[in-house]
């Protein structure tokens, strides 16, 4: 059970991490098509608005999160076994 669990901990982590990268990609993609934003959002917010991309990104966000507390739980358990 710890490997299954430390296994799936790293694809959220890294799947987190590759859809964060996807996003800022299809966002700098899509900058320079961009024909005026306002200032108090600033761009990211625009071209999210726009690409309608706020649910991978904050996804992203959450697996990478998530992801990251589960490696950092089954390191904190094989740290407390060992000891």
């Amino acid at each position: 059970m710890n490997k299954r669990l430390s296994l799936f901990g790293y694809v959220l982590f890294i799947s987190g991490i590759m859809l964060f990268g996807l996003m800022h990609l299809s966002i700098a993609l899509y900058i320079p098509n961009m024909s005026e934003w306002s200032d108090p959002p600033g761009k990211l917010a625009t071209v999210l608005n726009q690409i309608i991309g706020w649910v991978p990104y904050t996804l992203s966000i959450i697996l990478f999160i998530i992801g990251a507390v589960i490696i950092i739980y089954d390191l904190w358990q094989l740290r407390n076994k060992s000891s």
